[in-house]
């Protein structure tokens, strides 16, 4: 055990020569504490350049007011400008002139060998065991408590992305939504109305789970729908990419998101892990997705899914179609002729319509058609 202890000491004071602390933490050298993948800051690197030592963290999960807990953080230890070694700061949508707290992060030094990472979702504290008391790092965690913000996730999302350097190599982006209030009526065919009803009450519904598939053609409206769900459903929607589907089968990825119970879990064109398994292939993406949707962790974690997918309806694996799991399921065809008429004129359309179209068709039709040929005739792709 001795050795070992004294191997990781030389280990340490080696890392005082390749990390020279600096007066001013600053000036950094980009070679010594940044990713080696990306511009963000390591800052477990970070911390052995200023301390030559490595840190112990404690990480904070919570919704929190970043502007009062910056506010609060700042009159409890007199915090100067030279404590935010780092400010990623984003300007309001409309009001470009004020910050938008709840997008921007903070790389804060509180005193030496005590560093906090804050953002709006999650709190993180590096420190030195050897020289910071814990209860010091509770005096903060009691203004996370004082500064919880209220859960108003409408007109926003997040989208899921990598991050190696986070707890489970996934963090959070933030995006607002442009508001769209789409009359369902008139945008979709008389047999969806009553499934709008289904998925509205099942998501406006708390500790409830279960699996939402729409599926067509591309430009029938499943992207506007959902859209639209954001603007009337208060709750935290996550998108996730289709270059990271695969990151389910992560074994991180379940821990990852069990931090978001309560949550809607979006998928677009899905095609991939939601097809029919081989037999005795068992993809792990999809079963975690299963599990999510109707598993044992299902019950404690409430997440809400909503599948989209192109593919024809013969291709996807039965176990996402059971019966108990699936809440609701809907197919999006062109408007039927009566309502692609209505609603075309209803948009300042001339033209005689003769045959159903797609809403992108209909909302489009001033636009050229890079579909067809100069005859007319539709590309064969």
């Amino acid at each position: 055990m001795k050795d070992a202890m004294g191997q990781i000491n030389n280990r340490l004071e080696g890392t005082k020569s390749l990390f020279p602390v600096k007066k001013n933490e600053r000036e950094i050298d980009k070679l010594d504490i940044f990713s080696y993948f990306d511009d963000e800051i390591h800052i477990g690197k970070f911390f052995i350049h200023l301390y030559g030592e490595l840190p112990d963290s404690y990480s904070v999960y919570n919704n929190i007011n970043i502007e009062l807990f910056i506010k609060q953080l700042t009159e409890l230890h007199n915090l100067t400008h030279s404590n935010f070694l780092k400010k990623e700061e984003f300007a309001k949508t409309k009001k470009i002139d004020e910050i938008d707290y709840s997008s921007s992060s903070y790389l804060i030094k509180i005193k030496e060998k005590l560093i906090l990472s804050v953002t709006s979702y999650k709190i993180v504290f590096y420190y030195s065991s050897a020289d910071i008391n814990f209860e010091e790092i509770n005096a903060i965690i009691s203004i996370v408590k004082q500064s919880k913000k209220e859960n108003k996730h409408k007109q926003k999302f997040y989208m899921v992305s990598a991050n190696s350097h986070s707890e489970y190599g996934f963090e959070f982006r933030k995006f607002n939504i442009k508001k769209q209030e789409l009359n369902i009526n008139d945008n979709y065919n008389d047999d969806f109305v009553e499934v709008d009803q289904v998925i509205t009450k099942f998501l406006n519904t708390n500790k409830s789970n279960g699996l939402v598939l729409l599926h067509g053609k591309y430009g029938t409206g499943k992207t506007s729908y959902i859209r639209n769900l954001m603007g009337t459903v208060n709750k935290r929607f996550i998108f996730l990419p289709v270059n990271m589907m695969e990151s389910i089968s992560s074994p991180n990825f379940l821990p990852f998101i069990s931090k978001y119970g309560n949550s809607i879990l979006v998928l677009e064109d899905c095609e991939t892990i939601i097809k029919q398994r081989e037999s005795g292939n068992s993809d792990s993406s999809l079963v975690n997705l299963l599990n999510l949707g109707d598993g044992l962790l299902s019950d404690a974690l409430s997440i809400k899914l909503i599948c989209t997918f192109n593919a024809d309806l013969k291709q996807i694996d039965k176990a996402i179609l059971r019966k108990g799991r699936l809440v609701a399921r809907y197919e999006f065809k062109e408007l039927d002729i009566k309502k692609t008429k209505l609603l075309h004129s209803k948009i300042g359309g001339l033209e005689s319509i003769e045959e159903p179209k797609t809403l992108a068709e209909i909302y489009n039709y001033k636009n050229t058609n890079f579909d067809e040929t100069s005859e007319g005739k539709k590309i064969g792709f």
